[in-house]
Order: C-alpha cells, then sequence, then structure tokens
C-alpha cells in the first residue's frame, strides 16, 4: 500500500554510502499457476478449517511433496497480492510447493467469530493471532517446516511465526517489513484516524450503524459508495504495477469489513518487536524499496537493521529503487512500497535464490517513469545489500 507525507530522501543518500467479499460484488478470479486440485471457491480458491476458528481461503501450487514456501499479504489486502510472484516462482521452480493465504478477515477468509470482537477489534487482529492462524494452517496442511514470505503487515506475522516456533520455519523474506509498527504515523493518521475512524466512521453514524455488531459487519463502500475511487486514489495506487493488477485488487479491499480495517490496524499500532528481535534465530532477507511510503529508511529500515544484528539469525538486507521519496511524502518516481506487485519476477528470483544460497540475486533493480510508462531496470551484479551475523 502506498500513502505517506514525510521524505526519505537523505536518509537514502546516507544508505548508499554503508557497506555491504459482498455478494453483489464481481472480482476477477486469481489464477495460480497450476490447478490444486481442491476445494474452491470463486473459481480458484481453496478452503480449510483451522482449529483457531477461522474458515481460510487460500491458492495453491505445486506438489504434495515439494518443499513448503507460504506467502502472507499486507494490511486489507488477499492472496491475489502474491499470485504474480506466486506464478514466476512456480515457473522457475515447480517442484515447490507453494501457498498464498487470505488472512483473518481478509479476501475470502472468515472475521474472528469471537463475541467480543466487535466491541474490541483490535483483540481479535494481533500478530500472535495471524502467526497463530499460519501454524494451524501448516498442521491442516501436513507441513512440518516452511520458508515465509509477509508483505507489509504480513512480514510482521512472518516475524511473529519465526518468533514463535523456529522449528517450524526454514527462512523468512520480510518484503516493505519493520520492526516496530508503533505509532507508525501513515496507519495512525492516514488509515485509522482517517477515514477508518474519521469520514467513514461518521457516514455510518449517519445512517444509524452505530452499533459495534453493525459497525464490525460493514465495509468503507456502506460508508461512502465512492469508496473505491478512495482506495484507488490513496490506498491501492502504484503507478509501477499492472493497471489490470491494481484494478481487481482495488474493489477486494472496498468491501473488506470495518472490523478489519480498524481491529488489524490498531493491532499493528501496537506492534513492538525491538526486543523480541534478539531471539530471532532463522535466516532472514529483508527487501526494501527506496520509494516505500509506509515503512521509511529511517527510522524502519534502520530500526530493522539494528534489531537483527543483536538477533542469532544471519540475515541480508537488500535494496530496490535508487531514488528516496520526493517532498510529497508518495510514491512517483521509482519503486515502492508494492514490491510484489510492481517486480513479481526479480522478487520471485530473490526469493528462490535466498532459498537454495543464503543470498538474494546481486541484481539491482529499480525503475523510471517515461512518457509511455514505467521502465524497469536492472544493474546485474550491482545490489545494494548489508549483510551481518
Amino acid at each position: 500500500m502506498i500513502f505517506s507525507r514525510i521524505s526519505t530522501a537523505t536518509a537514502i543518500t546516507l544508505l548508499m554510502t554503508t557497506t555491504t467479499m459482498a455478494a453483489d460484488v464481481v472480482i476477477p478470479a486469481e489464477k495460480p499457476a497450476a490447478e490444486a486440485g481442491c476445494e474452491t471457491i470463486a473459481a480458484t480458491k481453496c478452503m480449510v478449517d483451522l482449529k483457531t476458528g477461522i474458515k481460510m481461503a487460500y491458492l495453491e501450487v505445486g506438489p504434495k511433496d515439494g518443499r513448503a514456501v507460504i506467502l502472507l499479504h499486507g494490511l486489507t489486502d488477499t492472496s491475489r497480492s502474491w499470485s504474480t510472484t506466486m506464478d514466476a516462482m512456480h515457473a522457475a521452480d515447480p517442484s515447490l510447493h507453494i501457498f498464498a493465504l487470505d488472512q483473518r478477515g481478509h479476501g475470502a477468509t472468515s472475521m474472528p467469530a469471537d463475541a467480543t470482537c466487535p466491541a474490541d477489534p483490535k483483540s481479535c487482529y494481533t500478530m500472535p493471532l495471524f502467526a497463530n492462524d499460519v501454524l494451524a494452517f501448516m498442521d491442516e496442511k501436513g507441513i512440518d517446516k516452511a520458508t515465509i514470505a509477509g508483505h507489509s503487515m504480513g512480514s510482521m506475522i512472518t516475524q511473529q511465526v519465526a518468533l514463535l516456533h523456529p522449528e517450524r520455519v526454514e527462512r523468512i523474506i520480510l518484503i516493505a517489513t519493520t520492526s516496530k509498527g508503533k505509532d507508525n504515523p501513515v496507519l495512525r493518521d492516514y488509515v485509522l484516524n482517517e477515514p477508518v475512524l474519521g469520514s467513514w466512521k461518521k457516514a455510518l453514524d449517519a445512517k444509524g450503524i452505530t452499533s459495534p455488531e453493525a459497525v464490525w459487519n460493514a465495509t468503507p463502500r456502506d460508508a461512502d459508495p465512492k469508496a473505491d475511487e478512495w482506495v484507488a486514489k490513496n490506498w491501492t495506487v502504484d503507478s509501477f504495477a499492472n493497471a489490470d493488477f491494481i484494478k481487481a485488487i482495488t474493489p477486494e479491499t472496498s468491501v473488506t469489513k470495518m472490523g478489519t480495517w480498524i481491529g488489524a490496524t490498531a493491532a499493528l499500532l501496537e506492534v513492538d518487536n525491538t526486543e523480541a528481535l534478539k531471539n530471532l534465530t532463522t535466516p532472514t532477507l529483508v527487501l526494501w524499496a527506496s520509494q516505500d511510503a509506509i515503512f521509511y529508511f529511517t527510522p524502519d529500515q534502520t530500526g530493522m537493521l539494528a534489531a537483527l544484528r543483536t538477533s542469532k539469525a544471519p540475515f541480508v538486507w537488500k535494496q530496490y529503487g535508487k531514488v528516496g521519496l520526493p517532498k510529497s511524502g508518495a510514491q512517483e518516481s521509482d519503486l515502492g512500497h508494492n514490491l510484489q506487485w510492481e517486480v513479481p519476477k526479480e522478487v520471485a528470483a530473490d526469493i528462490l535464490s535466498f532459498m537454495s544460497t543464503g543470498q538474494p540475486t546481486m541484481d539491482y533493480t529499480s525503475a523510471t517513469m517515461a512518457a509511455d510508462g514505467p521502465k524497469m531496470t536492472s544493474d546485474p551484479g550491482k545490489a545494494l545489500m548489508i549483510t551481518g551475523n
């Protein structure tokens, strides 16, 4: 997701010197690289009941006895967020058994069923609860150990899984990540305070949708018939991703329940893994782009690197993009927060390389906006990386 007001161009310059779904909504179905042969909904998604009380939707591709990879999306996204990268990974290595999950309250996966959830949404969307869903999914699918890749919120859930049960995790890949969601200005000011608890909540109040249960089950569209326009302009906007891909994501986001918008965002704003990451032992790859407009170089990447250096985990931090955020604080001229949307093949290649060698590729990928659209540039052998432990 893209949204911000703060520039990090100076920080990027410094780094360069550093070494080393509603019933009436029709949404195009995600298409995994091959048929999974399981019970499906929406043409391609599989379903499984988890012991955590969630009915989870997911995409699956690859042989049942293949090395397992689990892909976790970000706030208000779905498994579609990973679908193109999943295809690229499967095409490059058909031996892998790859899953992309719709997490609790997202996509076709059910909302948490606890009776206290509507009155206290945050309590039903904590990172340990998300992590327990992932572990329960692994149990149901008979997966003893997996490599897990997470984007944004999914990266914090990935951290939590590795911290809770390191014996179940082979490697982790954290895309557009941070060690600390606590007090993040974008999530706090430009998502939760406005529009979620601001104009959307006021609009629901005006329509008589005021009880905790009613708000929990409402959608942004219930608050604002033009919610899709806000989402497209401020949330799923990404000039470097495929336009049709973005068009498919936008309506899915607009029908994500308010309970998820409120609960998951509020829960993210309480995450602080600074101390917990000292106990991380799982080999870790971080991928970050220079115009990430949610998790900046400072304090997010500097904080993540500091935390990883205190851990017991070997790690690699790799940068995409060369140009820092402009004064607008919004992504304009280079790769940003949604790397797996923008350059799925390159992200897939880094994940596969890390799984096989412990290092991502040595290519340095950036982008420019030309008159006829975005142009991607790859500089072989010139990757900007920081390694440790």
